[in-house]
């Protein structure tokens, strides 16, 4: 196995922990990441958020 799918896995393994201190870029990364998820899933996206202002 090469280095470069060494790197990737050992990426991958990672999840977000909101509790962390020191976050590395890939954490900081999966952080950004993680909020963009929970805003889509709480408010929607922005075309479904422009259909519910036409129909009002």
């Amino acid at each position: 196995m090469s280095d470069k799918q060494k790197q990737s896995e050992k990426v991958a393994e990672k999840n977000y922990d909101p509790n962390k201190k020191n976050q590395s870029g890939t954490d900081k990364d999966l952080e950004k990441v993680h909020e963009q998820v929970n805003d889509t899933l709480s408010q929607g996206t922005i075309d479904e958020k422009e259909k519910q202002k036409d129909k009002k």
